[in-house]
């Protein structure tokens, strides 16, 4: 999709072919107007109805999550969230915007997660959207109302676990919370309230440590008589072996992020044996495939 740029029928035949579900838009808009939009499912002899050669005449978008293979969007809604997205979220080749808003989304394939929004507590405003099932996007070579053209979503997005991912974007927006109104600000809650929320405790400085805590915070706490072992197990092997976290970083984020939450705590000498059964026991995936944003 080079050279001049890609028709918009060209552009929704590639995006395709790629396995993404496209949606027609009105020129110059951001949302379809077609009644139940959601449950659109253009196959490759659809789109020349839909789309025309002409780039000009309407926009393209992406649906996102279940339609589209698990493909999802991070919709960075201000230059703060932009600027730390980098520290917060996990890598990925795939990242477009525009003109004025360049690398304002990023883009990973993750099964299973779902939309969430974040707002800023004191103004309202969005900080950042995961888009799933049920969301679309707006792609190159759309034009957005302002007339600046959108990127094309050329790169291969990477795959990451959903509760990392979701718990990658809560931990962004805990940081741009901060960064405007003080350390001692938390965000809202996201919408839905079944998303993932960061724990109270301000995040660790180091990168994977600061996404394997962002992790710890989304994962179910051990309640006794309800799985709790296990429960406490899958958190150990997480953070040894998902993230390759040494066993003392792994028992200070179990003690201080995990602990405080499970019915009843666990002492540091029970937590300790499970951290080191964790890092000891054979695993199914691949050490450190966690903290190299694996698959799901």
């Amino acid at each position: 999709m080079g050279g001049q740029g890609p028709s918009l029928l060209d552009a929704a035949r590639a995006y395709t072919a790629r396995g993404y579900r496209v949606v027609p838009i009105p020129p110059a808009q951001k949302a379809p107007r077609i009644k139940a939009w959601q449950n659109l499912r253009l196959d490759e002899p659809d789109l020349p109805a839909h789309f025309n050669c002409d780039p000009s005449s309407g926009n393209v978008g992406l649906l996102l999550g279940e339609p589209s293979g698990g493909l999802v969007n991070v919709d960075l809604d201000c230059d703060e969230a932009v600027d730390l997205s980098d520290d917060y979220l996990p890598p990925t080749p795939a990242t477009t915007g525009r003109p004025s808003r360049p690398n304002s989304h990023r883009w990973y394939v993750s099964a299973g997660v779902a939309t969430t929004k974040h707002r800023d507590p004191v103004t309202r405003e969005m900080i950042v959207e995961l888009r799933s099932t049920g969301a679309q996007t707006v792609i190159g070579p759309s034009v957005h109302p302002s007339g600046e053209p959108y990127d094309l979503l050329e790169a291969e997005p990477a795959r990451v676990a959903g509760p990392l991912l979701a718990a990658c974007v809560a931990a962004l927006a805990e940081a741009v919370v901060r960064a405007r109104h003080g350390q001692g600000a938390r965000a809202g809650p996201p919408t839905p309230e079944r998303g993932p929320t960061c724990g109270k405790r301000a995040l660790p400085e180091d990168g994977v440590e600061r996404r394997a805590a962002a992790y710890l915070d989304a994962m179910p706490p051990a309640v006794s008589g309800q799985g709790g072992h296990n429960a406490t197990y899958a958190a150990a092997t997480a953070m040894v072996h998902g993230f390759g976290l040494d066993a003392e970083a792994a028992l200070r984020l179990l003690l201080g992020r995990y602990n405080p939450r499970c019915e009843p705590p666990w002492s540091e000498k029970e937590l300790r044996h499970k951290v080191e059964d964790a890092a000891s026991k054979p695993h199914d995936k691949p050490f450190g495939w966690l903290r190299d944003s694996g698959a799901d």
